[in-house]
């Protein structure tokens, strides 16, 4: 990754010189309005103070403290109608600014950019025009925001420290979060409850609204922390990213949730085979201990959850799923070009309720209840229409595409970085498609961060000499071992 690694500092005397005057200018307010103002004077310079900081850090301060609010939803401050992932999403724009201003930002060049922002505006022109426009404002803002924290976090990432650096904060914040929930498993007396009935009572949900969203957000980080175990040069930092991934899928799998169980062997599968690392061998004994260990502990719970699958009149789940299939498929059949809007279905799924009553639970037993989607594809396909289903099958087609050719040329140049880099979209992106059959997952916020790492694949990104005919990447040209076995 030459052409990532290779950016230097640029020296620019105005700004010095700006910089310098203004921390002049500052100390002698500071001084004025200490010595002869009162507290409101005090107040606005410690604003002032605050604010110098937000320029001058590096963005992805306020990123890790963005991310690490996501795992509270959106938490209100009392009296602000701003909840505290708006505000620090706010200083995180700022503070990217001015990080912009002194010219360290990094221009994209990716060939998924296009798509990216064509899918980005279709789904939010959708939104906008759909059934309900109140409902639809809400979604159109939140698909613009979240691409541009895609594009601003993209334009962060111009060196090989700045990508582990994204990965750590990923990592390290979820490993929090998942000690969070193994105290919370203690209290709950998970580990005491495995031959019961599951319950929610007993299911680790964190500070998520399910348990299913908490197992999500926890499996996230695994591709990250796999990432960072096959790039790290100590062995330490080695083994604290696989020790920290391994945890959180242990923790994972108390949300005794179904899905997040067979989520959690996917991914430990899909990471030891698309990665490239030394010693292979070892590592795939560790992680089968680590299973081991996991299955001998959580193994009585996980089976009477997958038994409960037997009992499907009284699976609240699976009733939840099948009613809001049954309503998608009327919606599609009704609106099927452009949909109903991106979020409109929760506002008019009572108007495309099945006439011969197949939706019984959903007619009368939770009819007052707002209703979403749920399944993911249905949801793009009832909301965004065919076309809406189209552009984004489209984007993940020209993405695997993407991963496919930097993966051999990487192989060719006998370069790691982007071959994991390469990998970890890879695995993300298994985890968000084979979740968004059970989930509407499209607008999680962490589905989007996957895209700033998806825009560095491509050639001129990556390398300063970038590759640009297919002998580049010859099979003589590869190295004599399957890194992929």
């Amino acid at each position: 990754m030459q052409s990532i690694a290779a950016k230097t500092a640029v020296f620019h005397p105005a700004k010095t010189v700006a910089a310098t005057v203004f921390a002049c200018l500052f100390a002698a307010i500071s001084f004025v309005a200490v010595r002869y103002g009162g507290p409101l004077a005090v107040g606005g310079i410690i604003g002032l103070a605050f604010l110098s900081v937000v320029l001058a850090v590096h963005p992805f301060v306020f990123f890790a403290l963005y991310f690490g609010a996501l795992f509270f939803a959106d938490t209100k401050l009392p009296g602000l109608p701003l909840s505290i992932n708006q505000i620090l999403a706010g200083l995180f724009l700022v503070s990217w600014l001015a990080y912009a201003w002194r010219g360290r930002t990094m221009a994209i060049r990716s060939r998924l950019l296009p798509w990216l922002t064509l899918m980005a505006l279709y789904f939010a022109a959708n939104a906008l025009l759909g059934e309900s426009p109140s409902h639809g404002q809400i979604m159109a803002r939140y698909v613009l925001i979240y691409y541009g924290i895609a594009i601003i976090l993209a334009t962060c990432l111009r060196s090989e420290r700045a990508i582990y650096a994204y990965a750590w904060i990923v990592v390290t914040l979820t490993f929090i979060a998942a000690v969070g929930g193994l105290v919370e498993a203690f209290q709950r007396g998970t580990f005491w409850a495995f031959t019961g009935k599951i319950t929610d009572a007993v299911r680790v949900k964190g500070t998520a609204s399910t348990a299913n969203v908490y197992g999500w957000n926890l499996l996230f980080a695994y591709p990250f922390a796999f990432f960072l175990f096959s790039q790290m040069q100590r062995r330490g930092e080695r083994f604290l990213a696989l020790a920290m991934g391994i945890i959180i899928l242990f923790v994972a799998l108390l949300t005794l949730s179904r899905q997040t169980i067979v989520l959690v062997g996917l991914l430990l599968i899909t990471c030891a085979k698309v990665f490239r690392y030394p010693n292979r061998r070892q590592v795939l004994a560790v992680i089968l201990a680590f299973i081991a260990l996991g299955v001998v502990l959580v193994a009585p719970a996980i089976v009477a959850r997958f038994v409960s699958v037997t009992r499907l009149s009284r699976d609240y789940s699976y009733l939840e799923r099948r009613d809001s299939a049954l309503i998608c498929m009327e919606v599609i059949k009704a609106r099927p070009v452009f949909g109903v809007g991106l979020g409109s279905y929760t506002a008019v799924w009572r108007n495309y309720l099945p006439s011969d009553y197949r939706t019984f639970f959903a007619q009368y037993v939770e009819a007052s209840r707002p209703r979403a989607p749920d399944q993911g594809y249905l949801q793009i396909t009832a909301e965004g229409g065919f076309v809406g289903l189209t552009i984004f099958l489209v984007f993940v087609v020209i993405l695997g595409r993407r991963i496919s050719v930097i993966r051999k040329f990487a192989a060719a140049r006998d370069d790691s970085l982007a071959y994991n880099l390469a990998a970890l979209v890879f695995a993300l992106f298994v985890q968000f498609l084979a979740t968004t059959f059970t989930d509407d997952t499209f607008l999680y916020v962490r589905v989007w961060l996957i895209y700033p790492l998806a825009l560095l694949l491509d050639e001129r990104m990556l390398w300063s000499d970038p590759p640009n005919t297919a002998n580049d990447y010859r099979p003589e040209n590869e190295p004599a071992e399957d890194i992929s076995s």
